[in-house]
């Protein structure tokens, strides 16, 4: 008897979350799209896409969305869209019963400025994707100007380390790449470094916020094992006093440090 009961239980629950299921579904088939909501998810106080350049991207024309059956939008066709967007790390578009049509944002985030030898300007994220200069907002990061021949078309989004070819303009770029994560994560280093040039000869010279010198760093081999000799140098070598007395801090030779005096 006991048996019997657990299977007309069974059979009673399965019957009423069928009913359930098809009443939701049914309503959300004639729901309408009442209202769109855009949400930023990362941790990015000011954004680099504005709510108003998402709406247009998710509804061109004006209100054919606003109104619309919700059954008839397309979800993954405007995660597709929202993703083209050069700042869109992410997208997840989601629709509820009550008739709002939810978007949640991910943004990119530049960590370093790039100003190419034809004045051209971009970015490139803590992910290595080559970003424009957005049009919202201008963050404060490092700046690399001098000898950078590549200049960004977006016409697709890039990334510079998944290039199966690498030229010597792409090296470069990821040489920066590698150089300014390493800065971001340093707490001195990215409080002291402004600037970054890249001479002639394709070696870095830094440009410090605290000295007028410059710090030749030469190519980025090595890199970290430079900067452990610069700390030092700053913990005790220098003096507040005497920093400015020296017009270069030449790093880019193995087991020396050069400093040149005024």
């Amino acid at each position: 008897m006991k048996k019997y009961i657990n299977i007309l239980f069974w059979i009673i629950f399965a019957a009423y979350f069928i009913a359930v299921f098809g009443f939701i579904n049914n309503k959300q088939k004639n729901a309408l799209c009442t209202s769109i909501n855009i949400t930023y998810k990362d941790t990015i106080l000011d954004k680099f896409i504005s709510k108003q350049e998402i709406l247009k991207i998710i509804d061109p024309e004006n209100q054919k969305v606003l109104g619309k059956k919700l059954d008839e939008i397309n979800v993954a066709e405007l995660e597709k869209k929202i993703s083209t967007q050069h700042f869109v790390k992410s997208a997840e578009v989601y629709k509820k019963i009550n008739g709002e049509l939810n978007v949640e944002l991910y943004q990119r985030k530049p960590i370093i400025r790039i100003i190419n030898k034809y004045g051209k300007s971009f970015y490139i994220s803590e992910n290595g994707v080559i970003l424009p200069i957005s049009k919202n907002f201008i963050p404060r990061l490092p700046i690399v100007t001098g000898n950078i021949n590549f200049s960004p078309d977006f016409d697709t989004i890039t990334n510079i380390t998944n290039y199966k070819i690498i030229n010597k303009d792409i090296k470069l770029l990821n040489d920066i790449f590698t150089l300014a994560n390493f800065i971001k994560n340093n707490e001195l280093w990215n409080a002291q470094i402004q600037q970054i040039y890249i001479n002639n000869e394709n070696e870095f010279e830094i440009i410090p916020l605290v000295g007028n010198q410059t710090i030749i760093i030469g190519n980025i081999e090595d890199f970290e094992e430079k900067f452990i000799k610069l700390e030092t140098i700053y913990k005790n070598g220098f003096s507040v006093e005497n920093i400015n007395n020296y017009k270069e801090i030449n790093l880019k030779y193995k087991n020396q440090v050069i400093c040149v005096k005024k």
